[in-house]
């Protein structure tokens, strides 16, 4: 009895809560209906309420059947979107994490770059002349580029576009450094016309815009970059056939390139200062004597000879007094240059002190260095000299000495160099004399 009595109200709830309020309507009526036949009956059992309680149960199966059905597929929908939310989740930080990773690849990719830029910038500032950056490039450019040829164009040191000299950067280490000229007309043309403004440039075969804007044909991609000193473009380089992809890095690298041109610039003019005369560009005292030594040591390596000259300019004090310092200083520099056409590229001449002008004539002998002394010696006699509203003539005397046979260190060289030299004066001027020709 108390068994079916509690079923009763279960089942109510059950109901509705699964079927609703139309079910336990339903259920309700049922209920009420046994209630009512057994109160008026008089017999109200445990089998009545039994009976009651399986008709409830079988009533209400169909109803608890059909409400946990659709609680399954109201959990199952929001499983199945719980699971898509996931899942898109999962996805979009895949995609986060995958860039994460490119962006740290790319990232370690452009340091491995900044460190090699580096490595080639501290290299580059330990050279101190263009044939040292030249064989740099000729040696390491091909390591950090992929390209097919490369040309490294120097410019004239004046204000207007010349071309002084091309290497080419591409060989093998096995040639050396070597010039050349560039393999396209339309480069000279593209080179010229970029020179005013400067800047760096790619190239593509399929570039009609850059085409028609500099008037060229691109045959293959490449890359060209204006090298800087300061304000002033001492120079190219260009890279054929370089990836694009490439030219960034291409782009920082002639930066670096700039740089150690402009320093081996700026020591070249601070060594030039140093070692060259300003009034008539020879080589200053110190220096001649350096190389001096220096040829002394060759000469002696391969048993070569050479010839030392001393030049002084005859009464160089009287046409001081007469015509002025200024004339003076005139006649020096146009002694000078008559003195560097007359001779050899590879002969060398400085300004020993004064009006006196020391030559050194390479691998020469005696027979030649007095050719060449008695050549020098007329150049100057019959030039006519005009400054100031004032034309003269001018002579020298020359003095030589010769390696081995007239002495064979610097010392010796130069004080039997200047023993000629004073002989030439006593006989008279304007002639060349040898120490060996001394008596």
């Amino acid at each position: 009895m108390s068994y079916a009595l509690l079923l009763i109200p279960s089942l109510f709830g059950v109901n509705l809560l699964i079927r609703g309020k139309k079910s336990f309507l339903i259920s309700a009526g049922v209920i009420a209906f046994f209630l009512f036949t057994g109160l008026v009956s008089g017999k109200m059992g445990e089998s009545s309420l039994f009976f009651l309680s399986t008709s409830l149960v079988l009533f209400s199966l169909p109803f608890l059947t059909n409400g946990f059905e659709r609680m399954s597929q109201g959990l199952s929908r929001e499983i199945e979107e719980s699971l898509f939310h996931l899942d898109f989740s999962r996805r979009e930080l895949e995609r986060k994490l995958a860039e994460i990773n490119k962006t740290i690849t790319n990232l370690e990719k452009d340091n491995l770059t900044m460190l090699e830029l580096y490595e080639i910038t501290k290299a580059m500032s330990a050279l101190l002349s263009f044939e040292g950056i030249c064989r740099f490039l000729h040696k390491n450019l091909g390591k950090k580029f992929s390209f097919l040829r490369g040309f490294l164009i120097l410019l004239r040191g004046d204000d207007v576009f010349i071309i002084d000299k091309i290497y080419d950067v591409s060989s093998s280490a096995e040639e050396g450094i070597k010039e050349a000229y560039l393999p396209q007309r339309e480069y000279y043309k593209l080179i010229e016309k970029i020179y005013p403004q400067g800047g760096d440039f790619y190239f593509r075969s399929e570039d009609e815009r850059l085409k028609h804007l500099y008037e060229i044909e691109i045959k293959i991609p490449f890359a060209l970059s204006a090298l800087r000193a300061g304000n002033k473009i001492i120079g190219f380089l260009l890279l054929e056939g370089l990836l694009e992809e490439d030219f960034p890095k291409f782009s920082i690298f002639s930066t670096q390139l700039s740089l150690g041109l402009r320093k081996v610039t700026l020591y070249e003019t601070i060594e030039k200062l140093a070692t060259t005369d300003s009034l008539t560009g020879l080589y200053v005292r110190g220096k001649i004597m350096e190389l001096l030594e220096e040829e002394l040591d060759r000469a002696k390596r391969h048993r070569l000879p050479f010839t030392f000259l001393m030049l002084d300019i005859d009464h160089f004090k009287e046409c001081n007094d007469r015509y002025g310092h200024l004339t003076g200083d005139y006649v020096l520099r146009e002694i000078s240059r008559l003195l560097k056409t007359n001779l050899r590229e590879i002969d060398l001449v400085g300004r020993y002190g004064g009006e006196e002008l020391s030559i050194l004539l390479l691998s020469t002998r005696k027979e030649e260095a007095k050719i060449v002394a008695e050549r020098i010696r007329e150049a100057i006699e019959k030039y006519s000299f005009q400054a100031y509203g004032e034309k003269f003539q001018v002579t020298v005397s020359l003095g030589g000495a010769v390696f081995p046979e007239d002495g064979e260190t610097v010392i010796q060289l130069i004080s039997r160099a200047d023993e000629a030299l004073y002989s030439a004066k006593n006989r008279g001027r304007n002639c060349v004399v040898f120490y060996g020709e001394i008596k």
